[in-house]
């Protein structure tokens, strides 16, 4: 299973005094004959991670949260063939966490008060809640998934007629009931849309996938209110006799996938757009002052490497030198990635984090008020 928003909000809660929380990011191969090095890469990444800047307090992995990665990797190796597998442990804090992403990330093992969560954050931003029409012309099923989760909302059945195989004097009766059952598929597309809307109103907004037939697609999302089309993130051709709910999960997935890349590159877009002084931040620097100044509505990240930056331990602030406040001559703190505090102090502020990929900058914000420098 996925990892769920509520575990992620978890682990955004989660803080130490002192960077001792691992966080540890492992690529297991497709092949269980590799299996057998995981553990030793596993040690090896976590050695660099201790080897890292810290606050000079402490900087190790304790014997505890080694033991428990090494078990988890021996044990269950076997259940996460092809993925990215994330760990955080904290004996301190009785914390120990192991979640299969979607998707492959950098490898990678990080040291710090606090869960490097921003690969977490884009997985989850690949899988939002989303709902499945699946439709033919005498049929309709509507399905929510959410974490993974799929569940039937709502199941109808159109009216149907008599067999059009007794043709008739000369095929007319045949033509009049070819005629009676297009217009009755019609009426159970535009019946489905409806229900599709007050699906729509009565909950949260997210993307709709269309599967079925290539021509019943085609004809439902004709019959689609401008709410429903509004939220279409594509469809996908399959017979809906042969479908199971799971089917229809995965066949819907890339298609949620593709559609939430594309939102965050017209995001992205949209800031770029925004005039010099407005409410937007481009660049390192103008986003750490944004951060600091709590004025974050939306932070846009692009790319996984860390960015190593201090924390001031006296007024909290974030820089990308030591010499950024007056107060850090004698309180600077070095963190192993900028970045991903600032993701903690925007959620922290009720912020939103967007991932985008191939983007021209490195990070980005949508503002709640303009700031200065």
């Amino acid at each position: 299973m996925m990892i769920s928003r509520a575990e992620v909000d978890k682990l955004a809660r989660v803080q130490a005094a002192e960077p001792a929380v691992l966080s540890l990011y492992l690529s297991v191969p497709p092949d269980p004959a590799e299996l057998r090095e995981l553990a030793a890469r596993a040690d090896d990444l976590i050695a660099a991670a201790a080897g890292g800047p810290g606050d000079g307090t402490r900087k190790h992995v304790t014997d505890a949260d080694r033991a428990a990665v090494r078990s988890a990797v021996v044990t269950h190796g076997r259940d996460w063939l092809g993925h990215t597998v994330a760990m955080f442990a904290c004996a301190d804090l009785g914390l120990f966490e192991v979640q299969p992403l979607s998707r492959q990330v950098p490898e990678g093992a990080v040291l710090a008060a606090r869960p490097h969560i921003r690969s977490l954050l884009a997985d989850l931003q690949r899988r939002p809640d989303y709902r499945v029409a699946v439709v033919d012309r005498r049929h309709a099923w509507v399905l929510a998934v959410s974490d993974g989760e799929i569940a039937t909302v709502a199941a109808t059945d159109a009216a149907t007629v008599a067999s059009t195989g007794f043709g008739g004097w000369y095929g007319l009766d045949s033509y009049h009931v070819q005629r009676r059952i297009t217009e009755l598929a019609r009426h159970h597309y535009r019946q489905v849309a409806d229900l599709m809307e007050d699906l729509m109103r009565g909950g949260e907004p997210g993307p709709l996938v269309i599967g079925g037939h290539e021509d019943g697609i085609g004809q439902f999302f004709a019959s689609l209110q401008p709410a429903g089309r509004k939220a279409f993130a594509g469809s996908f051709i399959a017979d809906p006799n042969a479908l199971t709910p799971a089917r229809v999960r995965d066949l819907a997935e890339p298609v949620v996938a593709r559609w939430a890349e594309q939102e965050a590159q017209r995001l992205a877009a949209g800031v770029l757009e925004v005039s010099p002084g407005g409410l937007a931040a481009v660049g390192l620097d103008r986003c750490v002052a944004a951060v600091n100044a709590r004025a974050v509505n939306q932070l846009i990240v692009a790319g996984d490497g860390l960015v190593p930056g201090y924390v001031c331990g006296w007024c909290g602030l974030l820089g990308t030198a030591p010499d950024s406040c007056p107060d850090w001559e004698i309180a600077a703190r070095p963190v192993p990635d900028l970045i991903d505090e600032m993701v903690h102090r925007s959620l922290d502020d009720g912020g939103q984090i967007m991932a985008v990929r191939d983007a021209s900058f490195q990070i980005a914000a949508r503002l709640r008020f303009p700031v200065a420098g």
